[in-house]
C-alpha cells in the first residue's frame, strides 16, 4: 500500500523538480476546490437552508472575492447550485490571473513549483506517521473478525484520497495569499 503512495507522491515531486508547467494543473485545483466548497454550503436545490454568508466567508477566506451574500440573495431562488460553481469558479480563475499577471508568469511557475513541493513534502511526512499509526492499530481489527490487510488497504487509501485533497486544498490557499514582498532600496534583485 505504501509503495503505491510513494510511487504516486515522488512522481508528483519528479515534475514538479524537473521544472513542469503545474499552471494547468492548478487551475484544475482551483476548480475543484472551489466546487468543493459551493457544494458544502448548498444542498441539491435552492432552499432557505443555504447558508449564503459562511459560503462567502469560505471563499473570502481562500481568495480575494468581491461575491457578497447580498448579491447572490438577488439572484434567488432563480440561481442553481450549479450557477453558484460557475460563478465562484470563474470569479477564482479572474483573481489567479490577476495575481498571475502581478508576478509575472515565470515567477508565478516558479512559485507553484515552489508551493507544490514545500506542501507536498510535509503532507508526505504526515501520511507516513498516520499509516504508521493504522499499521500499529489494524491488529485489533482481527478480534472484531476483520482482516487487518483488508481493513488496511481500504483505510490507507481511503487517507492517501485524503491526503491529496489536503494537498489540493492547501497549495491552492497558499497560492491565492502569496504576496510579493516590498524590496528594500540598494538590496540587489533576486
Amino acid at each position: 500500500v505504501l509503495n503505491r503512495h510513494r510511487g504516486r507522491i515522488y512522481e508528483q515531486r519528479r515534475q514538479v523538480l524537473e521544472g513542469e508547467d503545474l499552471s494547468g494543473q492548478v487551475k484544475l485545483w482551483i476548480e475543484e476546490i472551489v466546487g468543493d466548497t459551493v457544494l458544502q454550503f448548498t444542498e441539491e436545490e435552492y432552499s432557505e437552508e443555504w447558508d449564503l454568508e459562511a459560503l462567502t466567508n469560505a471563499m473570502a477566506a481562500l481568495y480575494q472575492t468581491e461575491i457578497t451574500a447580498a448579491e447572490l440573495r438577488e439572484d434567488l431562488p432563480e440561481i442553481t447550485r450549479e450557477a453558484l460553481v460557475e460563478e465562484f469558479q470563474t470569479d477564482a480563475r479572474d483573481e489567479y490571473e490577476a495575481k498571475e499577471a502581478e508576478f509575472g508568469s515565470e515567477l508565478m511557475r516558479e512559485l507553484e513549483r515552489f508551493v507544490v513541493l514545500q506542501v507536498v513534502d510535509v503532507r508526505w511526512r504526515e501520511h507516513l506517521e498516520n499509516m504508521e499509526y493504522l499499521r500499529e492499530g489494524v491488529h485489533l481489527r482481527a478480534m472484531a473478525q476483520k482482516d487487518p490487510l483488508v481493513e488496511y488497504t481500504a483505510e490507507g487509501e481511503v487517507m492517501f484520497t485524503q491526503l491529496g485533497a489536503a494537498i489540493r486544498a492547501e497549495v491552492v490557499l497558499h497560492l491565492f495569499h502569496a504576496e510579493l514582498a516590498p524590496q528594500e532600496e540598494g538590496a540587489p534583485p533576486p
